[in-house]
């Protein structure tokens, strides 16, 4: 039998069960201990925060097209001003490196420095060269067809091959041993349609098309090349000495760097790639011209272009601001009653910009798709890939920038007096 004091003792309750909430953050009054997982209960799970802030954004249909519609504005303003600017600039910087900031030459004046031929093999073996060719000395030749009475020209061998700065307008590419005019000598031999004979007297050369050369090349268009092998054939025939034979030489090399920013390095390099006799007799020129020409056309244009993307933005990054407070405002009793059982205030927090990231990316894509659109039927050219990344993640990061203040306004509120019924 029990005493009366036991009868009398009312019953002591079992305690509850802690059950981690999705945004709970303390357990009931006693020992809060650790899930099986290894989690605090009411820590909450990021994949479910994610979640959560999604499903907020749909909920907030108006809210959340608002801020998408403000980021596909931003988007749009920045490609139709900025973004003009800048598909304009890479077209004229593709103009400007097309061959004129980027080629190296090195020549032999004098002919002192006796440069082998074979250096052109030697510098197109370098990363930072997309093609080189070099010249040798110069030939005059007439067009055998006219009996040697037409005007003299000047022909030059080709080492190297026909680079893609000299383009054949008419006939064919040369091979070895053939020849291809300028589109000024063609004029001046009579030969333009490009097929003929041209000769030195001793020897001759089929010609079997015309090229042209623009930009620092245009120089070559009056001469005729003759492709050449950069190595001396051997010696054949009875009486012919068994001793090595000179190396070929040439007077000029022609260098096409990768990039504007390999042209000096390799400068530097290219007296001690090419083997000479007298490395110190070349003379290499560089387009110093056409390379601060270059900087400073590219320092008006993207000054410019960061002032009005500037302001842009900034508008953009108000008007964000002032749209997720209003959203904010209107789910204050949301986060009020999620505070009072037991959110964290970092959990409003990345609720709130879960929620504005989402309409985010949804006016990036808007907005990025429509302005490459106008940009391109703008100028016919799209602004640099580049670009078009940092337009869209500046945009993101400036709309989550924007919602900052309201997610801390939201955090930092108090849950009763929100929820308080007047």
């Amino acid at each position: 039998m029990s005493s009366p004091e036991q009868q009398l003792a009312p019953p002591v309750p079992e305690p509850l069960p802690a059950t981690p909430d999705l945004l709970a953050g303390a357990a009931p009054s006693g020992t809060v201990e650790r899930t099986p997982t290894g989690r605090w209960p009411g820590t909450p799970r990021p994949s479910r925060l994610l979640a959560d802030g999604v499903r907020s954004a749909l909920a907030q249909p108006v809210a959340t097209a608002t801020a998408a519609l403000v980021v596909a504005i931003v988007c749009l303003v920045v490609f139709a001003t900025t973004g003009q600017s800048a598909a304009a600039e890479r077209a004229v910087m593709d103009r400007i490196d097309g061959v004129g900031t980027r080629l190296v030459t090195a020549f032999d004046t004098s002919g002192n420095a006796h440069m082998q031929a074979r250096g052109v093999e030697d510098l197109a073996r370098l990363d930072s060269v997309s093609w080189a060719f070099g010249l040798g000395s110069v030939t005059d030749v007439r067009n055998a067809d006219t009996g040697g009475l037409s005007p003299g020209v000047a022909l030059r061998p080709l080492f190297g091959g026909l680079p893609p700065a000299l383009a054949v307008t008419t006939g064919r590419a040369p091979r070895e041993g053939e020849a291809v005019v300028g589109v000024d000598a063609a004029r001046t031999l009579g030969l333009a349609d490009g097929v003929g004979i041209v000769t030195d007297g001793p020897r001759s050369w089929p010609v079997v098309g015309v090229y042209e050369a623009e930009g620092p090349l245009a120089s070559l268009s009056s001469g005729v090349l003759v492709p050449s092998p950069t190595t001396p054939l051997p010696p054949s025939g009875p009486g012919t000495s068994a001793g090595a034979a000179p190396p070929v030489e040439a007077r000029y090399l022609y260098a096409m760097a990768t990039d504007v920013s390999t042209v000096d390095p390799l400068a530097a390099a290219l007296p001690a790639v090419v083997p000479a006799a007298e490395p110190h007799q070349i003379t290499v020129e560089t387009p110093d011209g056409a390379l601060a020409l270059r900087e400073v056309v590219a320092g008006e244009l993207g000054a410019s272009s960061r002032q009005l993307m500037a302001v842009v933005l900034g508008v953009g990054l108000a008007l964000i601001t002032i749209t997720m407070l209003g959203a904010v405002a209107g789910r204050r009793r949301d986060f009020g009653r999620r505070r009072a059982l037991g959110a964290t205030r970092t959990a409003i927090i990345v609720l709130v910009l879960v929620q504005t990231g989402a309409a985010a990316i949804a006016g990036v894509v808007l907005g990025v798709g429509g302005g490459l659109a106008v940009v391109h039927r703008l100028t016919g050219n799209l602004p640099d890939p580049t670009f078009t990344a940092g337009v869209a993640t500046l945009a993101v990061l400036i709309a989550l920038a924007g919602a900052v203040p309201p997610a801390l306004a939201a955090a930092h509120r108090d849950p009763v007096r929100i929820l308080r019924v007047p």
